[in-house]
C-alpha cells in the first residue's frame, strides 16, 4: 500500500495476521498498564472472537507496517461502529474508529504509527466517511494531533465503584 518510513510497508492486515494484530493489541495494553495478566489473557480471547465477527460483517479491518522480510513492526485497526444521529451525521449512522495501534520499541520515532494513521485515514476517506474517532493513551497523544487530530470532552465513570444503593 504506502512505502516508507525505509523499507517499511503498509498493508492491509488479512486472515492470517489474526495472530499478530492480537499481539500488537496485547503488548499495547502492556505498555500503557491499564491491566493484569490475567485480564489481558481473558480480554484477548474476548477480543479475538470479536475481531473475527466485526471481520464478517465488513466491519472491521487491520493494517500492519511490515519490513521487507515480512516481519511485522506495528498495526492499527480500524472498526466501523454504530454511531447516533446528529447534525454531522446525515444519513450514514456509522463512524471509523482507530483502535489498537502498536509499534515494537526499537521502531518508535521513526513514523510507522504516523503511516498507519494516515493509511487508515485515507482507506477510511475512500470508504465515503467524513469523521473519525479514537481514545489516544498519553502515548499515542502527540502521535494524533500532529497529523490533525483534535481532543474531544467525552467522560466516563466506573460503574463498578458504586453500589445499586448510591444510584438510587
Amino acid at each position: 500500500m504506502r512505502g516508507n518510513p525505509k523499507g517499511i510497508v503498509i498493508r492491509l492486515a488479512t486472515r492470517k495476521d489474526l495472530d499478530v494484530l492480537m499481539n500488537q493489541r496485547h503488548r499495547m495494553f502492556e505498555d500503557i498498564r491499564h491491566r493484569t495478566p490475567a485480564e489481558l489473557k481473558r480480554a484477548d480471547s474476548i477480543y479475538r472472537k470479536w475481531v473475527i465477527k466485526m471481520s464478517r460483517k465488513k466491519r472491521f479491518v487491520g493494517f500492519l507496517a511490515v519490513k521487507e522480510n515480512g516481519e511485522s513492526v506495528g498495526g492499527g485497526c480500524v472498526w466501523i461502529r454504530e454511531t447516533q444521529p446528529s447534525p454531522s451525521s446525515g444519513p450514514r449512522l456509522q463512524m471509523p474508529y482507530l483502535l489498537s495501534m502498536y509499534t515494537k520499541p526499537r521502531y518508535r520515532g521513526r513514523g510507522i504509527a504516523t503511516s498507519i494513521v494516515k493509511e487508515a485515514m485515507k482507506w477510511s476517506k475512500k470508504k465515503g466517511f467524513k469523521m473519525m474517532t479514537l481514545h489516544a493513551s498519553e502515548f499515542g497523544k502527540p502521535v494524533y494531533t500532529k497529523i490533525g487530530w483534535k481532543r474531544t470532552w467525552e467522560m466516563r465513570v466506573d460503574l463498578s465503584k458504586f453500589s445499586p444503593k448510591e444510584l438510587v
